[in-house]
């Protein structure tokens, strides 16, 4: 009999775990947090070190640039978009795609069996 209530006991254990909320699953949304943000502020470190580099190698560029002769002139270069507008136009268009890419993904998790959808 003892052994029959340890197999009872044990099949409780696991029901129970099943049916509430784990701090496993929390300790591990909040440990996926953490390393987010620890990997954006890596990124937002090598970002300002690159700046820094850049903006000291073109101050020195500023400096010479008197020196060197005049580069010859491009045609139709005043018709090609600037850096600026390049980047505007490179980020608009990720933008769009991040937002197709996320609206695909809710789309496919809504067709997933036994996903209940969300009334809106």
């Amino acid at each position: 009999m003892p052994a029959e209530s340890a197999k009872g006991a044990g099949k409780k254990a696991a029901a129970e775990s099943t049916d509430a909320p784990s701090d496993a699953a929390t300790d591990g949304a909040a440990h996926e947090a953490s390393v987010q943000q620890e990997l954006l502020a890596a990124m937002k470190r090598s970002q300002e070190a690159t700046l820094k580099v850049v903006s000291a190698w073109s101050e020195s560029v500023k400096k010479l640039a008197p020196s060197l002769p005049d580069m010859p002139k491009l045609p139709h270069l005043d018709s090609l978009p600037t850096p600026s507008e390049l980047s505007d136009q490179f980020f608009a268009f990720a933008k769009e795609m991040m937002v197709a890419e996320q609206d695909f993904v809710k789309r496919l998790i809504d067709v997933l069996p036994g996903h209940e959808k969300k009334e809106d």
